[in-house]
């Protein structure tokens, strides 16, 4: 997702990884092979098969593609297990760091926007600019576009959003589709096998690793000093508080994304400590790469993240 650390954690990920079949990266040369010794594909992503199934695909567009695309890759159809992983953010700094990336003359023009077998229209998902690009745009015209991608980004496409009839906004009252589709962002982010935070980079580090079984080479860094956090003290009050409403399901999905993430530290924490305590014993990670949760069905697990879709916009409505 843009604007989440995603960048850096890629190349982590193809260049720092410390296993035995590593990724070949040449320089000069945007994408690496990432390869096993039987020559199927380990990784998928923007540096290792490009932008396969799209510019920055989302969760909708990558379960319908990501098959195809690695069949197409390796020349052959079989039965593949994938590992979806991502990288969320605090919203507020989020939408400012989009909005200094956008000033600055990017765009993503080129999202497919992908949904129930077509793109959204234009009339559907309007651009929010005449010409090539938005730059220069000021904090007040980025804000004032209610056709902004930026707005709830992380949830909409963590979302199923074949749920809400994609980007077609007619035909479903606005609250309801609100909370379809938190609780499908929600849902499917419990069910990743690993996701991180990126104001939490060593944890996150320490997280993929117990996850996976396997180290990077290269320690994550912290950094204090971004685009957006140097533009956050010129944004002011009244500005934040609109960015806020409209990012709300973002900020109740980060709050849900967080709570996770803690408690995965903590039993990451507890197992370690564990494991370095009785080193003659294995200790079975619960973590290992596979879906969390695994006392819960299905629908128990369904109905948890509905009281908490609930939970959240009661909160949401006192304030």
């Amino acid at each position: 997702m843009q604007k989440t650390g995603g960048t850096t954690f890629g190349k982590h990920l193809v260049k720092n990884l410390d296993i035995d079949q590593p990724c070949e990266c040449i320089k000069g040369k945007k994408k690496c092979n990432c390869l096993t010794r039987k020559q199927t594909v380990w990784l998928f992503s923007r540096y290792s098969t490009g932008w396969a199934c799209g510019l920055h695909a989302d969760w909708t567009e990558l379960k319908g593609c990501v098959d195809k695309e690695m069949d197409k890759q390796e020349g052959l159809h079989r039965k593949r297990r994938f590992h979806y992983i991502t990288i969320l953010r605090d919203p507020v700094r989020r939408y400012i760091s989009e909005w200094k990336h956008v000033q600055r003359g990017a765009t993503w023009k080129a999202a497919k926007l992908y949904c129930n077998g077509r793109q959204a229209s234009l009339e559907e998902v309007p651009f929010c600019f005449e010409g090539s690009t938005w730059k220069g745009v000021t904090l007040e015209e980025f804000i004032k576009c209610k056709f902004n991608l930026a707005n709830n980004r992380q949830t909409r496409m963590l979302a199923n959003l074949s749920k809400v009839n994609c980007y077609n906004g007619t035909g479903m009252n606005e609250e309801l589709r609100q909370r379809l589709l938190l609780e499908s962002a929600i849902e499917n982010l419990k069910n990743m096998s690993f996701f991180g935070l990126t104001e939490h980079q060593r944890d996150t580090q320490l997280l993929f690793q117990h996850t996976f079984h396997i180290k990077f080479s290269k320690d994550f860094e912290q950094f204090n000093k971004t685009h957006s956090e140097k533009a956050e003290h010129k944004v002011t009050e009244e500005q934040i508080s609109l960015i806020e409403n409209l990012n709300a399901l973002d900020v109740k999905l980060y709050k849900f994304a967080k709570r996770l993430f803690e408690e995965r530290v903590k039993v990451m924490t507890e197992e370690m400590n564990e494991s370095e305590s009785t080193p003659v014993s294995v200790v079975e990670s619960k973590s290992g790469g596979e879906q969390h949760n695994e006392g819960l069905g299905v629908r128990e697990q369904h109905n948890e993240t509905l009281d908490y879709v609930e939970e959240l916009f009661k909160e949401a409505s006192k304030k």
